[in-house]
């Protein structure tokens, strides 16, 4: 009798189904275009779409997919493949208060489609994916998170209210749209990404290489609000483009910014082998850290950023061939620290920085006129025409300052 059973139910019209049941019958289509049902709609599990699903579109009207207070699953929407997908002007509601056990640092070296549960959005591998219009809120983990994949367009998301903490209610880098493990040829752009427990925009891989290093992207026009990590971190990539993006109150609130007193807030980060990356024209004030840290940065250009307001330092630099011109940094070193010389000196260039050139920035704040460029690697890099002052802001950062 089973089979009979599972034909009749199979056959039950539209409207005899729950709302998660219809959604689900929607979200099964290869091809096409689908449009979703207006209202919130609970699902108690993940959805996840065709793994042969190709030149698809699925459009919501005042649709939003909430997670139930059971839900169990890796995201709202999984896609596990595919090639040429829209999802376009869709709400998703985490539900986070519904999941509040802590959640660990990730390892470096585990994939984050594989250990942070609930999150909105996980695709992996699709070639050619477009997420228009995407409201998140209340995502435990990531409201985004693509894994691996080519010509990836994310345009016009807002994110608000999302991560979660580790077991010392620090954070734990949750809560942004992560691309990871060598996505090549992407945009992001337009992102309105607030009050966020980790970062806004991470760019990651477990290991370098080829085929794990992020290429060809560009993060633009993107405003950043109430984040306790970075608004954008990058790790092993290559030909990314960072421009025209705004930032305010980085780092904040203080209670969740510190991780074992190790990573500190920024408004850009790079870490690992990141080559050809163009930072420029970005505007970030009130950074309870610093501006950029930049490791592992080759050939690159850093030109044309204010930032304003920072608990330390301006820029830290490790790496080679960069050209940091015309940046203005004021209001450097609100906690007045004389030492360490990486947290003091306004631009710091660290063992290994080297063939540089730092020329045409404006530098001032707490003893800077006598610490504008300091480190290491002074000797082995061209640094001229920096204007440095000391300078006094009305600013008041007061998180926790790490030791």
């Amino acid at each position: 009798m089973k089979p009979v059973i599972v034909f009749i139910l199979s056959a039950l019209p539209l409207f005899c189904q729950t709302p998660e049941a219809r959604l689900r019958t929607a979200l099964q289509a290869k091809t096409g275009a689908v449009a979703l049902p207006a209202g919130v709609i609970e699902i108690s599990r993940e959805i996840t779409l065709p793994a042969d699903a190709h030149d698809l579109t699925i459009t919501g009207a005042n649709t939003t997919i909430k997670a139930s207070s059971t839900f169990r699953g890796r995201a709202l929407l999984v896609l596990p493949a595919g090639k040429n997908i829209a999802l376009r002007d869709l709400s998703l509601d985490g539900n986070r208060a519904a999941f509040p056990e802590p959640l660990g640092q990730p390892p470096a070296t585990a994939m984050l489609s594989r250990v942070v549960a609930n999150n909105g959005i996980v695709a992996e591998g699709v070639q050619g994916l477009e997420i228009t219009g995407l409201k998140a809120t209340q995502i435990a983990g990531f409201p985004i998170l693509v894994n691996g994949g080519r010509n990836i367009h994310i345009r016009d998301a807002v994110i608000t209210d999302s991560g979660t903490l580790d077991a010392a209610s620090h954070n734990n880098g949750t809560g942004g749209v992560v691309l990871e493990e060598g996505v090549t040829d992407f945009e992001i752009v337009h992102a309105l990404i607030g009050k966020v427990r980790g970062n806004g925009i991470w760019i990651r891989s477990t290991t370098s290489g080829v085929t794990a290093t992020a290429a060809r992207g560009r993060i633009a026009d993107s405003e950043f609000t109430i984040l306790a990590r970075a608004a954008i971190e990058i790790g092993h990539a290559t030909a990314i483009t960072i421009e025209n993006n705004t930032g305010h109150m980085l780092g904040f609130p203080g209670e969740e910014a510190v991780v074992s007193g190790a990573v500190l807030p920024t408004a850009i980060s790079a870490s690992g082998s990141v080559d050809h990356v163009a930072i420029r024209n970005n505007i970030f004030d009130n950074i309870a850290g610093r501006c950029l840290t930049l490791e592992g940065f080759t050939d690159g250009e850093v030109t044309g950023n204010t930032c304003s307001e920072e608990l330390f330092n301006g820029f830290v630099i490790r790496g080679t061939g960069n050209h940091i011109t015309a940046n203005h940094l004021s209001g450097l070193n609100h906690a007045r620290r004389d030492q360490p010389e990486s947290l003091r000196a306004g631009i710091y260039l660290a063992v290994g920085a080297s063939g540089n050139t730092l020329d045409g920035n404006d530098i001032s704040g707490y003893g800077m006129a006598r610490h504008c460029v300091g480190g290491p690697g002074m000797d082995a890099n061209k640094i001229s025409k920096n204007l440095c002052s000391d300078g006094i802001s009305v600013a008041r950062l007061q998180p926790a300052i790490p030791r």
